[in-house]
Formats: C-alpha cells, structure tokens, sequence
C-alpha cells in the first residue's frame, strides 16, 4: 500500500494542508485505509470512529478554506491511547469490567488536542489497567511490534508506538508512570517524551478510576510521534495548568538556546551493577558516544555524582506501590500487606528481583511511611540539581534490553529476559526509567541505532526539572545528524 502520507511529519502534512496537495478529509480517508490494511497483524489500533473523523476533516477544511485555523493540529488525524477517555470513543483501559464505558466528556489532554484541531480517529491497545511493559489484554488482545511480530512493542503505550512505528497514525498521546512512554517508544524505535512531572494534566485518565479529580503522583501524560519536533509542537499543545490550580496559575517551560550538539554538556551513563545493559545495546551507546564527540560534544562517561540505581530505586519502588495501591479494596489490601511480609523476608529465597519486594512494601505503606519515602525523594532530586550545574543532558539506556518475544506467561514476579546470556529479572525493566520518574524530570527517549538483528535501540535523554525544550532540542539535533525514522519492512 502507498505510503504518501504514512510517514509524514506534522509539519510536512500541515504544508500539505496549506498548499492544497491534500484535504483533511483526504488524510482521513487515507488512514483508515492503511489502518484497515496494515492494522490487522500487529492489532494495534483497536477501536474506531471513522464517520465522526470524517465529519470533523470536513469541517477543518471548510474552516480552512474561510481562513480560520484552529491551532498548530488543525485538519490532523491522530489515535489516542486508550486509557484517556474520548466522546463517544470506549476507554477500557483493556479491562474487561470497563468494556462498555463510553465517557461523555474528554480528557484534559484530549480536550486541548482537539482544540488545537486534531482529528481522533481511533484508540490503541494497552495492557490490563496500563499495568505492564507489554500490550495485552482480554477486551482487545495481544499487539506485535512492527518490526517483529513475535515480539512486543512494549506497554504500557504499546499500541501507540506500534501504531507510529507502523504509519497509522503521525502522533499519539500516550502516558508514563514506569516507563510506559519512554520503553514503548525504545522498543518500536520512535520519539517520546516523559515531561515534568505536574505539567500537564491526568484528569481523564484511567487508571484512577473514571471520573477521579487527584492528580497522581509520580504518573504524567506525554506525546509521542516519529520525530523529535512532532514532540515538541504536542509539548507546546498539552502544557498547562491543572484544573486543580486553578486560574490564577500557568506553565511556561523555558526554551533552550542551542543551535547545535556542540553546544551540550553531556553525561552518558550506560553501566550499572544493579541492571546490566544487554551487549547489543551498550554497542549501540558505544557508537553514539563516538558519533557526539565527532560533532564536538563534551561527553564524560560515568553515573552522577558516583551516585547509581541503588540509590534511587529503593525509594522509587515504595513510591510506585503507593501509587498502584491506589484501587486496592480493603480485602486486597491485607493479602498484599502479607506477601509483602513474606517477600521482604524471602525475597532472596523466593528469587525476586533486587528490590520487588519495596513494590509491594508500598502498596500497603502508612501515610506516615508515604511521608518518609517523600522526603528521601526530596533529597535525592536536591543532589542531583548539581549534576545539572555541570551536564545540560544525562544520557542513559531505556532498559536492559531491546523489544523482547512477547511473555503473557508466567506472573511479573516470576518472569525472566535473557541479557548477556544471563537471565535477569523482568522488573528491572523499571530502574533505568527510575530516576526521573522518582524525580519528576523530563525525560525523551529518541532512536540511535539498531540491535545485530535489527531492533531498534533508543537512548533515554534526561534533563533538569522543567527543562523539556532542553531535552527535546538535543533529541532533535541528534536526529538531524543521525538520520530521520527508519520504517520497519511491512510487506
């Protein structure tokens, strides 16, 4: 099938738009074409509204021909991950008890989206409640990555990677509490952007449950796209205020002012005893950290400060648990405050991964702990304002390893991934997204290469607090000197 408009930018479509090559409801109509032909083995778009699409593309481009445009999205085609809740769309968050729930309002992140003209055209795939790195579920079932159908795109914004990778949809908005932007995108060899935590809102997105008005800790949306500036125009689109704060309140994210990669201190920080990166991988950073230095980049090798993930994952771990507790009924509650008893006490002898069992700790934790594990945080992101003082970029792997052969089985706990022909633990696919989730800081993971078998390999670019344009502008510029995204072979 043509790929005229498949793997376009934002930009690129939107001077399409402009010049009269294309209509809004001419991309409609060509994305459910592909999506009907190139969706159905990898399963990652699973849930459409095409007429309403249509609809909306007519009426963007009547708005257009009149001289009126709606924002930097208008008349663009998009699919939203499908834990944000939509009009007339279902959100299940792929759980069978949510099957039926259709909202009647948007979330705030769709709602600002919409306002900047995007056109929705469907929902992609995500494990049970977001709760995992790979995309499966009873409602819609399994999504294969693009590039390997035997393997998985990841989770919990599965679908959303797979859909970029595969040129069904130009952008996604996808959301990250341990990785589930940042890993998908590694594995499916895309652009995301986990942002400042508390910068752009949650407020329709489930997990909590439909309806809930906190915030969560820890959990942020983000955009996701196939390439660096589609990430930056969403950031520009999505930052703002939280219904809770209220109008006297509003987020202006500085910009960066470098012009070239030259320009950056930058820290690169791939080995860790706690969770040793595949070889295949570290060739990949290996490479990249030639490539920089050939663009004059002051690269220093090593983890900040002497400080690595065992002193951040503890404290990350108990401040997840906290916030996946957050559904337990009281029954639950008291069975998980038992296993995690035993885990702290067995974990060793039970062959849990190096600190499972702090998960589980959290889930059941009293406030007075919650308050602790909070303040640990605290001191830890005041450390590492220092290593910014000396690095505008902290460069280091997504995750141990590249997109693995799709795992339903057996339980996370009891789950392995081989790496370095030595197995590990499934959970330490959470530490290398550790730190700046625990921290709150942005993160992008943007693409730098591919595996011997043809993987894709992201590097994760993580930057000070509310320094978004910084990360995302080194991601760009990266981009520009490594080439723009590679389409996986779709036959």
């Amino acid at each position: 099938m043509s790929t005229e408009w498949g793997f376009k930018t934002v930009s690129e479509l939107q001077q399409a738009l402009a010049s009269g090559a294309v209509t809004s409801r001419g991309l409609v109509e060509y994305f459910q074409a592909r999506i009907e032909h190139v969706n159905p083995p990898l399963n990652a778009v699973v849930a459409t509204d095409f007429a309403t699409a249509l609809t909306r593309a007519d009426e963007a481009d009547a708005a257009r021909a009149r001289g009126e445009l709606w924002g930097a999205l208008h008349g663009i085609p998009m699919t939203i991950k499908d834990t944000f809740e939509v009009i007339g769309l279902p959100c299940t968050a792929g759980s069978p008890s949510l099957a039926k729930h259709v909202p009647n309002k948007n979330a705030e992140t769709v709602q600002r989206l919409l306002d900047a003209g995007a056109i929705v055209l469907g929902k992609t795939n995500v494990p049970l409640f977001a709760g995992d790195i790979q995309s499966f579920n009873k409602v819609y079932g399994v999504t294969n990555n693009p590039w390997d159908t035997e393997r998985t795109p990841g989770g919990s914004s599965g679908g959303a990677a797979a859909a970029l990778a595969a040129g069904l949809t130009p952008i996604e908005l996808g959301s990250d509490l341990a990785g589930s932007i940042r890993t998908p995108s590694h594995f499916c060899g895309t652009y995301g952007h986990k942002p400042t935590h508390g910068v752009i809102s949650c407020r329709g997105h489930i997990p909590g449950p439909p309806g809930m008005l906190l915030e969560p800790d820890l959990a942020t949306p983000g955009p996701m796209a196939r390439c660096a500036d589609d990430l930056t125009t969403m950031m520009d689109i999505l930052a703002a205020p939280s219904p809770l704060m209220g109008d006297g309140w509003s987020v202006t994210l500085p910009e960066c002012d470098k012009q070239s990669l030259s320009d950056f201190k930058v820290l690169l920080w791939t080995q860790d005893p706690l969770s040793p990166i595949d070889a295949e991988l570290q060739a990949q950073y290996d490479q990249l950290k030639t490539h920089l230095e050939a663009q004059g980049v002051n690269v220093t090798v090593g983890s900040p400060k002497g400080k690595g993930l065992e002193d951040l994952v503890p404290t990350y771990f108990i401040l997840l648990g906290s916030v996946l507790s957050g559904t337990l009924k009281p029954a639950q509650r008291r069975v998980a405050r038992v296993i995690a008893s035993i885990a702290e006490r067995f974990g060793k002898q039970l062959k849990l991964g190096a600190h499972t069992a702090k998960i589980l700790k959290g889930m059941t934790q009293a406030y007075a702990d919650w308050q602790r594990a909070h303040e640990t945080r605290l001191r830890i992101a005041a450390k590492w304002t220092r290593v910014f003082d000396e690095y505008d970029v902290v460069l280091t792997p997504v995750a141990q390893v590249a997109a693995f052969k799709h795992q339903p089985k057996p339980a996370v706990h009891k789950r392995r991934l081989p790496v370095n022909s030595e197995e590990r633990h499934y959970t330490e696919l959470f530490m290398w997204i550790a730190p700046a989730t625990l921290m709150g800081l942005p993160a992008t993971s943007a693409p730098v290469g591919k595996t011997s078998t043809g993987l894709p390999v992201n590097v994760q670019i993580v930057g000070n607090k509310m320094q978004d344009k910084t990360t995302l502008r080194f991601a760009s510029l990266l981009e520009a000197s490594l080439g723009r995204f590679d389409a996986p072979d779709l036959g």
